[in-house]
């Protein structure tokens, strides 16, 4: 989709263009953690199962505190992403909640851990091999 903006309105429409001459109904959507563009999967393609890019999540949290400054934090968050067992994933986060900023640990509670269903590997397991992919980052030019 190129578009002037990234509206909800805007990508809502594109959607149901693409619904109104597509029958395939697809399972699978990866994005990053934009509004718009979940809302309007959501409304589209209510069965679809949405996935955050782990490069995105990665990156966004990369973005609230110094990584040079939190090395084992960092690693911690990057192994919790991918953690496919649900007592892993709470331990991890355990530890995570010990060395974080306060701060830190406020945003992940307040904007991710509520949609983790679409970052974490937890609810990824079961998965076919086509449906194993991490990143929308191969779409983007």
């Amino acid at each position: 989709m190129i578009s002037s903006n990234a509206q909800q309105e805007t990508i809502s429409f594109f959607l149901q263009t693409l619904k109104s001459r597509n029958p395939t109904i697809p399972a699978w959507f990866m994005t990053d953690k934009d509004k718009g563009q979940i809302n309007s999967i959501a409304l589209v393609y209510p069965d679809a199962n949405i996935l955050l890019c782990w490069w995105h999540v990665l990156h966004a949290w990369q973005q609230h505190f110094v990584t040079a400054h939190h090395p084992e934090l960092w690693d911690l968050l990057k192994k919790w992403v991918r953690l496919t067992d649900e007592n892993d994933f709470d331990m991890q986060w355990e530890k995570i909640k010990k060395i974080a900023p306060p701060s830190v640990i406020r945003y992940l509670e307040k904007d991710w851990l509520p949609d983790r269903n679409m970052w974490s590997a937890v609810a990824r397991s079961g998965r076919k091999v086509w449906e194993l992919g991490d990143t929308n980052m191969l779409l983007e030019v």
